[in-house]
């Protein structure tokens, strides 16, 4: 495997409001025998426990950057880790003090050690985790230590999502239903029949999955303020695109249908209630959720007054593609075709249900749609990486412009995406069902689109540079580099058919900007490889991406890398690697499949 060229591999500060959202753990060096006094955090732990010693951290919230937290989770006891300023060490869940602590804020994070390993043990959440938050912000709340005052009620409750079954699982739903599997070591989910059909088998198979998706990572981690998703965002999705989407609010309901038919609790703690079918849209259209807070929200646009302070959650601004063809992958493995790296940045969330939740769904349409394989989380009806029987891949990556907010038809990018993958066969196919589409966009996107290129026979890769207003069709040249198509999060040709939607929040860029950090890396790499004479292939490809996940815009929070090979009629798939602690996915180990493979009915592989 190719490596990152040093000159990139440079620790490097967030600029993203996500990295503010991954705030969690700590430790340092004492153990729970003081008592409560001047200087010190204590309160209680409760919550999920299955043994092993509990660990209560105090990290010092101005000194480290959310990058610097989850190196820490990678370490061997992280309690003793040069990022925390203190700690409390527990038998059992009960009361805890740290005492000794210099005056300041501090970020407050438990885990219980299970198995009394001396790590913390993500994945399929072996170890239950936790920190200090409010009701109104479920997100790490700072937590203020002032000279000789002792800061008491600073409680944190130990949490550990449902991972999915160790076995296979499947169920028949009329001519159609579904199968949940392990392919390769990736969860396989394989849909077949009517919508509702698939829809019902889908929530049945996956329904813990679904209904921890929405409570922490859409609620918890995304939106952060539980009112604010209850009394703001849920309604107005219910006036400006519920009744504009039928058909798929149909299938939402159908899943609904399945996962209570499964016997889970559908209970979402972060707003005490059922799941509903609104809360399946929202997370169909999560994007859109983050263009809601950060500029509806925290900009004011909605008109909307609000009450709490605070950052504006995840920026909705992340993922990078890489699109090579011709000339540049005139090898032994693509002959010319072909090759589409695609980072999926910035939504892991603190419970690492992003990571261990990841899907692979096959899905065989009953209503004589193309076949699609997407890679996305559980209860997503849509896809926003995908691929069909034909060849043709979609990929997304938000971009900066104002949504228009007075629009009732608005449609999620995962529902526009499916259905162009259900329908077309080529780039050029793609965009014409994409002007032609009832509904409006949710705002700022672009789309990474190829298709099998079969020696300059087939499609020219493109980006679709689109917001809810219009859009426009870039192809290689428009910016360097001439010979293949480089995709981040801001437009390099489309200056906004409303134009004060783009300019007010710079989404257009006429150059490649210095500050184009993960744009100008992929740049440096691709001059390698012409110095050298190296055309790209599947190494060269992931070494792009790796040059891409590090940065000095972030690093450590890509949670997958996919590659498509079109004309191959194929695919691979990373994601970070929970067990040995590699935080950004194209540094783990891709597992590849051919299309056809992943639809197969046998054994698990």
């Amino acid at each position: 495997m190719n490596q990152v060229p040093e000159r990139l591999l440079r620790v490097c500060l967030p600029a993203c409001i996500l990295s503010v959202a991954i705030l969690l753990i700590a430790a340092a060096g004492c153990t729970n025998t003081a008592s409560a006094g001047g200087d010190s955090i204590s309160g209680s732990v409760t919550g999920d426990y299955a043994g092993g010693t509990i660990y209560v951290a105090a990290i010092d919230a101005a000194a480290y950057t959310a990058s610097d937290i989850r190196i820490m989770e990678t370490e061997g006891h992280p309690e003793r880790s040069q990022y925390v300023s203190g700690f409390a060490a527990l038998d059992a869940p009960g009361d805890y003090v740290i005492p000794g602590l210099p005056p300041g804020n501090y970020t407050v994070y438990a885990w219980a050690d299970t198995d009394d390993d001396g790590r913390i043990d993500h994945l399929d959440y072996r170890d239950p985790t936790g920190w200090y938050c409010t009701a109104s912000h479920l997100t790490p709340v700072h937590v203020a230590v002032t000279p000789g005052n002792a800061t008491t009620g600073i409680d944190v409750a130990l949490v550990a999502p449902t991972p999915y079954p160790g076995d296979d699982r499947e169920i028949a739903v009329g001519s159609g239903g579904g199968r949940l599997t392990i392919m390769k070591g990736c969860r396989v989910l394989q849909l077949r029949g009517t919508p509702e059909e698939r829809a019902y088998a889908y929530g049945y198979l996956c329904a813990p999955q679904i209904r921890d998706w929405i409570d922490y990572v859409l609620v918890e981690s995304f939106m952060q303020s539980p009112s604010e998703y209850e009394d703001l965002f849920v309604p107005y999705i219910k006036e400006h695109m519920a009744p504009a989407n039928p058909a798929y609010m149909a299938e939402l309901d159908a899943m609904l249908s399945g996962m209570a038919a499964s016997g889970t609790d559908l209970h979402l703690s972060s707003v005490s209630r059922n799941v509903t079918r609104y809360d399946l849209l929202a997370e169909n259209t999560y994007d859109f959720m983050l263009y809601y807070k950060l500029y509806g929200l925290m900009m004011g646009d909605l008109g909307i007054n609000r009450t709490t302070t605070g950052d504006a959650g995840v920026s909705p601004h992340l993922c990078t593609s890489a699109i090579a063809w011709g000339n540049l992958t005139a090898n032994e493995e693509i002959a010319g075709g072909v090759i589409h790296g695609k980072n999926m940045d910035g939504e892991i969330d603190l419970r690492k249900v992003t990571v261990n939740s990841l899907l692979v769904i096959a899905t065989e349409p009953g209503s004589g749609g193309k076949r699609t394989v997407g890679i996305d989380w559980p209860g997503f009806i849509g896809t926003f990486n995908g691929m069909n029987e034909d060849g043709l891949v979609l990929v997304p990556h938000s971009s900066p412009s104002i949504p228009d907010w007075n629009a009732t038809n608005l449609t999620p990018t995962t529902f526009l995406y499916m259905d162009t993958l259900r329908s077309e066969s080529d780039v050029a196919g793609a965009w014409a069902y994409w002007e032609s589409a009832n509904g409006t966009r949710t705002g700022g996107n672009n789309a990474g689109v190829s298709a099998p290129y079969g020696n300059g026979t087939g499609s020219v890769p493109a980006a679709f540079e689109t917001d809810s207003y219009g859009g426009a069709v870039r192809g290689p040249g428009v910016v360097e580099p001439d010979d293949c198509l480089l995709i981040a999060n801001n437009y390099y040709l489309y200056r906004g058919a409303y134009p004060p939607a783009v300019e007010r929040v710079d989404g257009y860029h006429a150059t490649v900007r210095p500050t184009d950090y993960r744009y100008q890396n992929m740049l440096a790499v691709l001059d390698g490889y012409r110095e050298e004479g190296k055309t790209i292939g599947t190494p060269e490809m992931i070494a792009l991406m790796q040059s891409a996940s590090v940065s000095e815009e972030y690093r450590g929070t890509t949670e997958y890398t996919f590659i498509a090979y079109p004309d191959a009629g194929a695919f691979a798939v990373a994601k970070e690697d929970l067990a040995k602690g590699i935080l950004d996915a194209p540094f783990a180990e891709f597992a590849h499949f051919e299309f056809e493979e992943v639809f197969e009915r046998g054994a698990a592989a």
